[in-house]
Order: C-alpha cells, then sequence, then structure tokens
C-alpha cells in the first residue's frame, strides 16, 4: 500500500515508514481523531529523533537502497490474486499468534464469525505463532475455497470457518 513517502522513493531519496498499527478505520474516510494512539505516537516520535540525531551526529550518509520490483508484482500480478480474510492485526500486543484489534465490515473474516479481540492460532494447516507465519499461511490458502481457521477467545480455543476473497 503506498504511503506518504512514496513520492520520494522512486526518485533516490532514503525514506523510513513509521506507523501505530492499524484499525478498522485505517486509510479510510471515517478515520477521525478519536482513533489515533497518542501514546504509541509519542512512542514513535521518541525513537524517530534518536534515529535522526544518529544520522545527524554521524558525518556518512546511509546509502540509497533500490528494492528491485518482482515481476510478478504490479497492475494484475501476484498482489491482486492474494487472499484476503479482512482482518486487521494488532501490532501492539505480543502474543503467541496474532491478535486481531478487528475485521473489516462485510469481509471474509467477518462472515466466518472472526472478531477483534480474537487471537489467531491455526489457518488451515499451519501453526500460527506470528505475523510471518500468518502471512505465509494466508500465502497457502485459495481463493473462494472455505479454510479452518482456530482461534482463541477469552481463553477459549475455537475452530471457525472462512472463505478467502480476492483482495479488492
Amino acid at each position: 500500500m503506498p504511503t506518504d513517502v512514496t513520492s520520494f522513493y522512486p526518485k533516490g531519496i532514503p525514506v523510513l515508514h513509521l506507523f501505530t498499527g492499524s484499525h478498522e478505520d485505517y486509510h479510510r474516510p471515517t478515520d477521525k481523531a478519536d482513533k489515533l494512539n497518542y501514546d504509541a505516537m509519542e512512542r514513535i516520535a521518541m525513537f524517530a529523533d534518536g534515529i535522526i540525531a544518529d544520522l545527524l551526529a554521524n558525518p556518512t550518509r546511509p546509502d540509497y537502497l533500490k528494492v528491485a520490483r518482482s515481476e510478478s508484482s504490479g497492475e494484475g500480478g501476484r498482489e491482486q490474486l492474494r487472499a484476503y480474510l479482512g482482518t486487521i492485526p494488532d501490532y501492539t500486543q505480543e502474543v503467541d499468534g496474532v491478535k486481531l484489534s478487528g475485521v473489516r465490515g462485510g469481509g471474509p473474516g467477518e462472515k466466518g464469525g472472526l472478531k477483534g479481540g480474537d487471537i489467531i492460532v491455526e489457518l488451515g494447516e499451519q501453526q500460527i505463532r506470528n505475523i510471518y507465519d500468518y502471512t505465509y499461511a494466508l500465502d497457502a490458502v485459495k481463493i473462494g475455497k472455505p479454510v479452518q481457521i482456530t482461534i482463541l477467545r477469552n481463553g477459549e480455543r475455537i475452530k471457525l470457518t472462512v472463505t478467502p476473497e480476492p483482495r479488492k
């Protein structure tokens, strides 16, 4: 997903993108001030201040590193075919699994019974211990083919069935 720094990167200007995590209204017109995570913004600002101070103190500038675009990305490429569940991970919580801060209204996750606060611990045959496991498991599921998802909800292990859709 493009960010505010996208216009700088193609011009060879190094960029760094930091954010406090997503929520159901992230990048939507309904994303209002009451959704802002002010505590996390303060932590990120302090972190960024440390990075900037280190850069200013060192006469050597970081190299611009161009990331090669894979042939499968872009219009009609693999990203267009990635399975979508409409889940919104909670990046502020460290748990064994992937905790959800919410699910997109009308998305496959909501249709399948997922809710904010759920912790995904299995998707299909894949054990989910972190966001990387979850991303890998999403790559393995098929659009339109129901898949079993195991969650922890209030300490109870629950099995649900979700049907992945293409990302719109």
